[in-house]
């Protein structure tokens, strides 16, 4: 007996040795293969302290970078600024450059596989490297020389090989950059800002589903938009003295949207504690790593000198400030796309009838290669108006075309080149003149004292409204051209001293041209409005608080509403309780606060309860993907007090009224937020369930994202309608931010030393750089770093200096 515990016990201590031998062998492994990706990750890291040759370099360039790695380059002549400018951008964002390139050329399945074949398919639609080639023709010589110069600083920094890591993991190495890639973000920059590709087709499926009565309370109606960018329609100038439905989701998946929404404001010297003019801008987008814009400052002394952000893949600050001006823009929220029920000839798929007689399409055979070098071919007809988009939207028993803004001509290259160098208001214009495809409010202020606002656009002339689907048959619902930019809103030195725009409507109703149907609601609009004229004096610290203030109008407006309809005596004791929360809220969303998480779960079941049992959950979903629309449908609800929607058809309770639909919003709120988060109320808090949700493209692989720390998640505060957005989206039921604020500038006039900036993420898009996601933190909690302009302070601050000379 003794003996076989002996036995026993040698035979435990082997498995125990072998147990510790086998944990030893897997954590090293395990520390070899973290220490293995940590190098993977940092193997393209720069030396931002490095002597660099460039071939075609003229005379020496010096690059300062602060604290946060932004680059500040000084060069002695424009050849020399671009070339570098290439060669720092690739440094930073190389593989967001290329993934941006092959997004426009319709090349994503190249590395991403199958599933991107329908993406690539609608951007060969879009034909945007097409009319790219037409802009390059065109081009100004000193554009050319710019872009040229740009893409030569990208080519030497592929060609030195070193590579970010996302190269390596897909597989395949980036392609020469040429002057081309750059004019193509104009159509990435264009299509990101349409209003029509998820609204018009539904809204036509529903007008077919529907009654009258249920269809006309889901258009828009403008008579509740009192807050107009401009106060009147004058636009007279005082001179100075739309299966694609998921290829498009999985777009905004992998690329952030640019200028879906936005802030701009401006103070003159009459209403700034500076005595001169105080500049703001955040541009809201799709949020993601990296981020879409790179931060950066170029100078040539005597000749140019200008900083802001820039969008990777192009040479020209987007929006900024030179030494004499500043600018900054906001979506005009245009109505940018019209579609087109086409008669075909059932004879000759290939032909659709126009005035009366058959008209040829032109029929272009394309091919789509994937990640294992298989080609698809693939069929896109057009008419003269656009591609036919039926098939790319499921829709099989009707043939619709689209017409697209982006793909008339338009020189927004030329426009922020122009704008880098304009030096007053005429100059301004100029450059603004130039934006057709992208259509921007542009705020204005310069050092000379003067502010202002311009509406550029190209907005079509049409002889109905743009929401409908029209007949394709006639040349009526044709566009006529457009407005000439003369007669486009502008705004120059008002009397009460300040100038805005938040995607609010453009203009009063006697304006006589059509611009849209779907600015947003004017929440953020009139908070900015009021807290400009409110105050008599403005500071920078004002202009802070504002950017980031988290109060909600919507809310505020909509509670009255809620108490009223939802009677007390019917709820039970824990619906009671957030119902308290509720009614003593101040509106602001703070994320410790309960009551936000109980609002926005509100507004989310009470819009489900209100439509999906009558659309269907397809077409409500699709309904949704166009966020605006819930909100209009919502808001104008709660103004008439009462709504067609009200009755339950999925009930036997027959003219349901909207209280009744209330409560039973409510109390499904109650017990989803019961079910996910606890009985206690107490642990309700908004950024418990509220985090800006900062995703890298690679990030959606587990093992890449613990290998590479490729994503962040941050609570927040604030949501979709507060003036600090962080947005969801509600068709995914979830409110993780997407999107918001993808900067945040304040600008002083008087010397732009002063000037406040950030970015929710950082300079770099390499995640072993210390300056991945080094702006992140400061960001989320509103806080602003310097941003240096005059040489004196940049030189001063500066952490790395590289220099750059002729090979």
């Amino acid at each position: 007996m003794q003996k076989r515990i002996l036995i026993m016990k040698k035979k435990m201590k082997r498995k125990y040795k072998f147990l510790l031998w086998t944990l030893s062998i897997v954590l090293v492994l395990v520390g070899v293969a973290y220490f293995a990706a940590q190098n993977f990750a940092k193997s393209a890291l720069p030396d931002y302290n490095a002597t660099i040759k460039l071939k075609g370099l003229k005379e020496e360039v010096k690059v300062y970078r602060d604290s946060l790695g932004i680059p500040h380059i000084e060069a002695k002549n424009e050849a020399d600024l671009y070339l570098v400018t290439g060669y720092v951008m690739a440094q930073d964002r190389l593989w967001q450059m290329d993934l941006l390139r092959r997004l426009t050329q319709g090349r994503l399945a190249e590395i991403f596989g199958t599933d991107l074949i329908n993406t690539d398919l609608l951007f060969r639609a879009l034909q945007i490297s097409e009319k790219s080639e037409k802009i390059w023709a065109e081009a100004r010589p000193d554009v050319k020389l710019a872009a040229t110069a740009f893409s030569d600083g990208v080519n030497q920094y592929i060609e030195e090989g070193q590579l970010p890591f996302e190269f390596s993991v897909l597989g395949y190495k980036p392609e020469q950059w040429i002057p081309q890639n750059s004019v193509n973000l104009i159509g990435y920059m264009a299509w990101s800002l349409n209003s029509g590709w998820n609204s018009e087709l539904t809204l036509m499926q529903l007008q077919q589903k529907m009654d009258s009565a249920h269809f006309a309370e889901l258009i828009p109606e403008m008579s509740y938009h009192h807050v107009h960018i401009f106060p009147d329609s004058s636009s007279t100038v005082s001179l100075p003295d739309s299966t694609l439905m998921s290829a498009f989701n999985i777009v905004s998946e992998i690329l952030p949207p640019i200028f879906e929404a936005s802030n701009n404001w401006a103070v003159s010297g009459k209403k700034s504690t500076t005595g001169a003019p105080i500049f703001a801008n955040d541009m809201h987008l799709g949020l993601m790593i990296p981020g879409v814009w790179s931060q950066i400052h170029q100078t040539v002394p005597g000749k140019l000198d200008v900083t802001g952000v820039i969008l990777p893949g192009q040479p020209f600050i987007i929006a900024g400030h030179n030494a004499d001006i500043a600018w900054g823009m906001t979506n005009v929220m245009i109505d940018d796309i019209d579609f087109y029920i086409e008669t075909i000839n059932p004879e000759n798929r290939n032909e659709y009838k126009f005035n009366g007689s058959w008209r040829k399409m032109r029929t272009d055979t394309v091919s789509i290669s994937d990640d294992k070098g298989n080609k698809h071919q693939k069929e896109i007809r057009y008419t003269h108006r656009g591609p036919i988009i039926s098939g790319m939207k499921t829709i099989s028993e009707k043939e619709i075309s689209m017409h697209w803004l982006g793909s008339e001509p338009s020189n927004e290259l030329l426009g922020v080149f122009l704008l880098n160098r304009a030096k007053d208001w005429t100059s301004f214009r100029e450059a603004a003149s130039q934006f057709v495809s992208v259509s921007q409010n542009i705020a204005y202020a310069d050092k000379s004292g003067n502010i202002g606002l311009q509406t550029s656009a190209g907005v079509p002339k049409r002889s109905a409204p743009g929401y409908l689907v029209y007949p394709g048959d006639t040349e009526k619902y044709d566009w006529k051209g457009f407005v000439p930019f003369d007669s486009l809103p502008s705004m120059y030195n008002p009397e009460r001293g300040y100038v805005y725009s938040a995607n609010n409507k453009t203009t009063g109703d006697s304006y006589p041209h059509y611009i849209s149907a779907w600015f947003d609601l004017p929440n953020r609009a009139e908070r900015i409005r009021s807290t400009l004229a409110e105050k008599e004096k403005l500071s920078v610290e004002d202009f802070k608080l504002l950017q980031n203030n988290q109060k909600s109008i919507l809310a505020e407006q909509f509670m009255p509403s809620i108490k009223s309809h939802i009677p007390e005596v019917l709820l039970q004791n824990h619906e009671l309780r957030a119902f308290n929360y509720l009614t003593r809220w101040d509106y602001v969303y703070h994320p410790d606060s309960i009551a936000p998480t109980i609002f926005e779960k509100f507004y989310m079941n009470f819009a489900k309860l209100m439509l999906a049992d009558e659309m269907g959950d397809t077409l409500f979903l699709k309904f949704a993907e166009f966020d605006l629309q819930i909100d209009y449908f919502l808001n104008q609800t709660i103004k008439r007090d009462s709504s067609v929607w009200s009755d339950d058809i999925s009930t036997p309770k027959k003219n349901e009224q909207l209280g009744d639909i209330m409560l039973k919003a409510f109390q499904r709120t109650v017990g989803e937020l019961t079910n996910t988060l606890g009985e206690n109320p107490n642990k309700w808090a908004w950024g418990k369930v509220h985090k800006l949700d900062l995703q890298h493209p690679l990030g959606k692989v587990k093992m890449l994202d613990i290998a590479f720390n490729l994503n962040r998640l941050h609570p927040v505060g604030g949501s979709f309608h507060t003036v600090s957005p962080y947005s969801y989206p509600f068709e995914q039921n979830t409110f993780y931010a997407k999107q918001g604020a993808s900067h945040r500038h304040i600008y002083t006039l008087d010397n732009f030393d002063n000037s406040q900036t950030i970015i929710p993420t950082g300079v770099s898009g390499i995640p072993g750089s210390q300056h991945y996601c080094d702006q992140t933190e400061d960001f989320v909690k509103g806080k602003y770093h310097a941003d240096r302009f005059s040489s004196e302070s940049v030189k001063r601050q500066a952490k790395y200096v590289s220099t750059f000379v002729p090979m």
